[in-house]
């Protein structure tokens, strides 16, 4: 059974004087009860899949077959690999902790010279030498000795250490960003973001975000998009670029797919997919306020998940600093956004309306998410 239909280059003239190529398109079916000979030869070799139904207008399916008559694909350019170098390690409370200790070593070592150096002088003047105590009395006595240099030292130490359990505790159960490493659970099937999002002059598939992740423009949630998609494209995709059959038949598995008699069995296996981006109950967080409205890019949000994530992972911290410094420097992009009229007529003074003192807010040139009220607690926490 062949699951694509027939090749839409050049249909347009395959049809020419053979029958109402535009019926055919809007809905196949329907057409096909005419009895046209072009339709029906179609149906009989590929069937029993018929042909989904178009809401489209003449004008609109001679732009499509405008489009893949003239389409040609990309000439992807051989690109350099250039091996970057390895980045230096730059913990710097480690070479600290470093450089501490090989001064208390050459501390130590000077010690014991200046009293071997001492009982030398000692022994010329005839006198007893310094008794050899053992070395924590000694330690001991040159702390008694030096109180200030002591105290300065420990008072330090303590408010380096206070600093680092302050910064430490900062990150607690943050796993994103720059300081901390970022959140990647391995997932039950490996799913490369990549290969399906990342470009196509770049050999991949383009697929935009939002046709996986349907809620993110409609909704709170942006969605774990549901395995009828996956068939959408697998049903006639059963063999990775990287991967071979092995993944893709994990998705057959949970759709009760068999490939071999292209038919569902009815036995179904759901996919537990691990979460990686989880806020706390008491944050309210809207995808359709932020896609939709904010016009915000998935990318800003969940990093370049398109050109290098080949398993999602949280490129984002996620914490209410991070949050209010968006809504802080992020300028909204209120022009030809018919969600934000009446607020830019405010604005601007619209006499009608009567808040002309509001103008100053556009001193600037623009409009951030904090002058809107992005920073009033009740924004997400309500």
């Amino acid at each position: 059974m062949k699951l694509v239909g027939p090749a839409l280059k050049g249909i347009k003239a395959k049809w020419e004087g053979k029958g109402d190529i535009y019926a055919w398109v809007k809905n196949s079916q329907v057409y096909l009860k005419t009895g046209n000979s072009m339709a029906t030869a179609i149906w009989e070799e590929y069937k029993p899949t018929p042909m989904t139904p178009m809401a489209l207008s003449n004008e609109e399916i001679d732009a499509a077959f405008y489009y893949v008559d003239n389409y040609a694909p990309a000439v992807t350019a051989k690109k350099e690999v250039v091996v970057e170098p390895v980045a230096a390690n730059d913990n710097n409370w480690l070479w600290l902790v470093i450089v501490a200790l090989l001064f208390l070593v050459v501390g130590l070592s000077l010690a014991g010279v200046k009293r071997d150096l001492r009982n030398s002088v000692l022994e010329a003047e005839g006198k007893a030498p310094v008794p050899d105590l053992p070395r924590m009395q000694r330690i001991s006595n040159w702390v008694g000795e030096h109180k200030v240099i002591v105290g300065l030292g420990s008072l330090f130490i303590t408010v380096w250490l206070m600093m680092l359990a302050w910064d430490a505790a900062w990150v607690i159960g943050v796993y994103g960003g720059d300081e901390v490493p970022h959140y990647k659970p391995e997932q039950p099937i490996l799913f490369n973001h990549t290969l399906h999002a990342g470009k196509v002059d770049q050999g991949n598939l383009a697929i935009n975000c939002q046709y996986c992740h349907s809620g993110a423009e409609k909704s709170k949630h942006a969605g774990i998009p549901s395995t009828n998609v996956c068939m959408n494209c697998h049903k006639a995709v059963d063999t990775g670029r990287n991967t071979g059959k092995t993944e893709i038949a994990k998705i057959y598995a949970a759709t009760g797919w068999d490939p071999g008699k292209m038919a569902f069995t009815g036995k179904e296996q759901p996919i537990r997919w691990i979460k990686v981006h989880n806020l706390p109950d008491l944050a309210f967080f809207s995808h359709a306020q932020h896609v939709a409205v904010g016009k915000l890019e998935c990318q800003e949000c969940h990093g370049p998940i398109d050109v290098q994530m080949d398993v999602a992972e949280q490129w984002s911290p996620l914490t209410m600093g991070w949050c209010i410094q968006c809504h802080a420097q992020k300028e909204v992009k209120m022009a030809g956004n018919g969600y934000y009229d009446e607020v830019m007529a405010r604005l601007n003074g619209d006499e009608n309306l009567g808040h002309a003192e509001l103008k100053k807010y556009l001193e600037d040139g623009k409009i951030t998410v904090k002058e809107l009220g992005g920073w009033e607690c009740s924004k997400c926490h309500y």
